[in-house]
């Protein structure tokens, strides 16, 4: 059996430690088998000591250049990696194209990015400040690269997006990184860190890679560290809790649980091309990677009088995914299975919670025979599709307000049309990573941004004359700030050079106007 290591201080680690197996989530094969690792605080100080300086050694450009390199290196290897996607992740080709090339894509985004910045060792921002009118003193505010590592602890349903996308803004930013995928989808991740290590293109210590548990990670962080995570949000408050995170104050960053919504205004016409686009945005957001993205849509605010002819649209829809619901490696597949034995576990108890207030439409989560699958095997949920009880829709402490089930599930609730309500109802939610309005009328989108904005970290404005070059609201854009307030986390990650300012300290430098000139340019 195939054992997968750790790579840390310079070497991959002997398999000596705890092991987990690694499973097709479709068969229940054993894939591999991950071997946790020891010796975490010689990782932290290999990092801050030897991967930290080489970087800070660097400028922006040639970090940049780095960036280009892995992205190129790991695009030569881009169909191994879409193989491994569909049998380690239970992923379809397209969800595998989904992470993969979504990683390799802010790969790219952050190398252009470093075209724009300085030939300097920190980033200048704004103009110097007047202290007091009658002196030449100022203060000019810079970030600069922190004196750590950056700990990245991923989740299971984007073992290669996860990955890059969170390390390329540190590398870029000039922290080494401590990567920590998920053990269930980590075989994807640990052969990414194969071909990377092995093509010796990062400087040593900038990249390491820990399998299986995270062990006392945590206690040997500092002050000048950063630890990034996703995934629940009872792990982030661990995580946010932790005694040496809070002892030292170690910068945290939380991308967490998050009931995203989507919300059609009282304006949009059946028929209507911006109608098609709901519907057609409503079931990709159910079904890509098994609904197991945080940004998928768990909530579907429709006004009363439009709700039956949705209804209907999505069951549809929905019946024909369901239908092709089963092994990906089988070209008819069109959505896979959930990761692992538990998720199915948590989505089915998730489901059961929701009937208390809503009724199933569409889907049987006991549902047992797919396509190209042996009879009892794989971790299968079919698309489930529930509409709430009018009156439940306006308890803040309904399920379906609290419970975000991980899975291709959703509800369907009725509101009376204004932003008002629709603002409320979202917000019930308690923050979220993003949220969509579908909606021509200029007014009522105007009282949305305002109304909606603050809960949100992302905001997508949907439009009839923009409807069919439109993107799923689900996707990530490492243009685009990825977090979200309250339950989604409060964190901020990606926003193309906003995204720096994760793993980078601002100063206030406060000097004489000449001193500061010479030293900063203006």
């Amino acid at each position: 059996m195939r054992v997968i290591e750790s790579f840390l201080n310079g070497a991959w680690q002997s398999a000596d430690g705890p092991r987990t197996s690694l499973v097709n989530p479709a068969t229940e094969e054993v894939l591999a088998e991950a071997a946790s690792a020891r010796g975490l605080g010689d990782a932290v100080r290999h990092a801050r000591e030897v991967g930290g300086p080489a970087l800070r050694a660097m400028s922006f450009r040639q970090r940049g250049a780095l960036l280009q390199a892995i992205a190129k290196l790991l695009h030569a290897h881009r169909e191994e990696l879409l193989d491994l996607a569909v049998v380690s992740g239970g992923n379809t080709r397209g969800d595998a194209k989904f992470d993969v090339d979504g990683g390799l894509g802010v790969l790219a985004a952050y190398a252009e990015l470093a075209e724009s910045l300085p030939d300097a060792p920190w980033l200048v921002e704004g103009e110097p400040a007047v202290v007091v009118r009658t002196s030449k003193v100022r203060v000019q505010h810079l970030l600069q690269p922190r004196h750590g590592v950056a700990v990245h602890i991923n989740a299971f349903n984007f073992p290669a997006w996860g990955m890059l996308g969170k390390a390329a803004v540190a590398w870029l930013a000039g922290m080494p990184v401590l990567s920590k995928p998920a053990t269930s989808t980590s075989l994807l991740a640990h052969r990414i860190a194969e071909l990377v290590v092995g093509a010796n293109i990062l400087p040593p210590g900038a990249f390491q890679i820990l399998i299986g548990s995270v062990g006392d990670l945590l206690d040997h962080l500092g002050p000048q560290d950063v630890a990034a995570f996703t995934g629940s949000a009872d792990t982030g408050a661990k995580i946010r809790g932790h005694r040496n995170v809070l002892a030292h104050g170690v910068r945290v960053n939380v991308e967490a649980d998050s009931l995203n919504s989507v919300v059609l205004g009282p304006d949009v016409q059946e028929g209507s091309e911006l109608w098609d686009l709901v519907v057609r945005d409503a079931v990709t957001e159910l079904t890509q990677k098994t609904g197991q993205k945080c940004t998928a849509t768990r909530r579907i605010l429709v006004p009363e009088a439009a709700l039956p002819a949705l209804r209907d649209a999505l069951e549809g829809r929905l019946g024909e995914r369901a239908a092709q619901t089963g092994n990906p490696l089988s070209k008819s597949v069109k959505m896979g299975p959930l990761s692992t034995a538990q998720q199915l576990a948590d989505a089915r108890a998730g489901v059961a919670a929701l009937r208390e207030r809503a009724r199933v439409v569409r889907g049987d989560p006991q549902r047992g025979e797919f396509v190209d699958v042996p009879a009892g095997k794989g971790y299968f949920l079919e698309p489930i599709l529930l509409e709430a009880d009018a009156a439940a829709v306006l308890d803040r402490s309904a399920v379906f307000h609290r419970v975000e089930v991980f899975a291709p599930v959703a509800t369907l609730m009725p509101y009376d049309g204004s932003v008002a309500q629709a603002a409320a109802i979202v917000g019930f939610g308690g923050g979220s990573l993003v949220s969509t309005v579908y909606s021509d009328d200029r007014e009522y989108v105007a009282r949305a941004v305002a109304e909606l904005g603050p809960q949100l970290g992302r905001l997508v404005l949907s439009d009839e004359k923009g409807a069919g070059g439109s993107f799923s609201p689900g996707g990530v854009f490492p243009q685009a700030q990825h977090g979200g307030p309250g339950r989604a986390g409060g964190g901020a990650e990606l926003g193309g050079r906003l995204g720096l300012e994760l793993y980078m300290q601002r100063t206030a430098v406060q000097g004489g106007a000449s001193q500061l000139a010479r030293l900063f340019g203006g």
